[in-house]
């Protein structure tokens, strides 16, 4: 029983004979189909030659694209800065760069041009291209100063409400720099200002006054608002002199000793001359004290403690005309009239349309330098030479210096002093 328990399971656990196990070794493989290189090699080439020239291809391409590349951004530098030599440039080329090239450096160069163009006053050109700049250089810091070129060259060209409206977007687009916003502000500061719209200017100001980082903006518009006040009474300076003056002349016409001419002029004797009237030609010594309608000394030669010389018909008109009226001794005083003296220009201390005042002593007439008559070397006889006589005795001569020869010849002493007397 035992034995045959045994049987039975060696014959279960034995594998039939015929069957094949289910994986080969490496072996059995390479018995079962040796390695063959060539083959491999003919049957993997033509994919290996082909992913190689693709590859090749791509290098080809990507080295020509690059040189492309290349070879164009140095064109585009060349041309740029030929179109920068100069001092200002050259607005020709600056366009036909930026009409190739339809980018930032475009952009630059279409910006170079409306520079140019606002430099030599051609507003409404310089307006469009600073604008087609603009458009190209978007988020460029240089897009602020495009934008505000255009807004200022609108103002120029007499397009006032346009370029308003220009700073205005400006001072409100938070893409733009801050100083490109403070400087639209000021400008729009300055603008009211001139306008006479003194909200618009207050508005302007306190928005900078807002923003600690406008403080430069700030101060440069309250000095343009000082400067400002000051030119408006300078131009009215002169109207206002002129009406000063008039009040002043007026007053001294009434006073009793004061005289007028039929030029306006107004004088008062105070001392009488005795001497010469001086005429135009004349050169006088004189001395004076000028003062300004309020009292103001603006010149004194008295002041000074030196007289004055200086020809009639080289001073003002006031002074050329009582000057021929007064006598050397004389001492006048003279109340000029704006145009007998420095007119509407003014001179130095004295205002547009200023009067004068003047206390005038005439001292002298300075007798005119007399020049010697020259003799007219065409009519008369040249003077002969003179030498003096030589010693026969020659061992015995001496230098002139040690020994001067006062010998002359009496036909030679003759004819001298003939010539002299002429």
């Amino acid at each position: 029983m035992s034995s045959n328990d045994q049987k039975e399971d060696s014959s279960q656990n034995e594998e039939p004979e015929n069957e094949q196990a289910d994986g080969l070794t490496a072996e059995q493989a390479a018995e079962e189909r040796p390695y063959d290189e060539l083959e491999a090699w003919k049957k993997s080439k033509n994919t290996l030659f082909s992913v190689l020239g693709i590859i090749a291809l791509v290098v080809a391409i990507s080295t020509f694209y690059n040189n492309s590349k290349r070879d164009e951004a140095a064109e585009r530098s060349v041309r740029f800065v030929n179109a920068s030599v100069g001092e200002v440039g050259s607005e020709e080329k600056f366009l036909s760069f930026a009409e190739d090239y339809d980018d930032a450096l475009g952009g630059v160069a279409q910006y170079r041009a409306a520079s140019i163009q606002y430099g030599e006053a051609r507003y409404a050109e310089s307006a469009e291209n600073f604008s087609e700049a603009a458009k190209r250089l978007v988020g460029d810091p240089l897009q602020g100063r495009a934008r505000i070129g255009h807004a200022v060259s609108l103002l120029k060209d007499g397009k006032k409400d346009d370029g308003i409206s220009a700073l205005s977007a400006i001072s409100d687009d938070s893409s733009l720099l801050n100083s490109d916003r403070f400087e639209a502000r000021y400008l729009l500061g300055v603008q009211a200002l001139g306008d006479g719209k003194t909200d618009g200017f207050d508005a302007q100001r306190k928005a900078l006054e807002d923003d600690v980082n406008a403080a430069d903006y700030l101060s440069r518009l309250v000095e343009f608002e000082r400067l400002h006040k000051l030119y408006k009474q300078a131009l009215s300076l002169p109207d206002i002199n002129l009406a000063k003056g008039a009040e002043y002349l007026s007053k001294q016409r009434k006073r009793k000793g004061v005289m007028e001419t039929e030029s306006g002029l107004l004088y008062e004797v105070l001392k009488d001359g005795n001497g010469s009237l001086p005429v135009e030609t004349d050169e006088v010594e004189v001395h004076y004290h000028g003062t300004l309608i309020n009292g103001e000394v603006f010149d004194s030669s008295v002041e000074r403690g030196e007289p004055a010389k200086f020809r009639v018909n080289q001073v003002i008109a006031g002074w050329t005309e009582a000057l021929q009226l007064m006598k050397v001794g004389s001492k006048w005083k003279l109340f000029i009239p704006a145009e007998l003296a420095y007119g509407d220009r003014g001179s130095n201390t004295i205002g547009p349309n200023e009067a004068l005042t003047f206390d005038v002593e005439l001292l002298g007439i300075t007798p005119p330098i007399e020049e010697p008559e020259l003799p007219d070397l065409n009519d008369s006889e040249p003077i002969p030479a003179i030498f003096p006589e030589v010693s026969e005795d020659t061992n015995n001569s001496s230098t002139p210096a040690e020994k001067p020869n006062n010998k002359i010849d009496n036909k030679a002493a003759k004819a001298k002093d003939s010539n002299l007397s002429k």
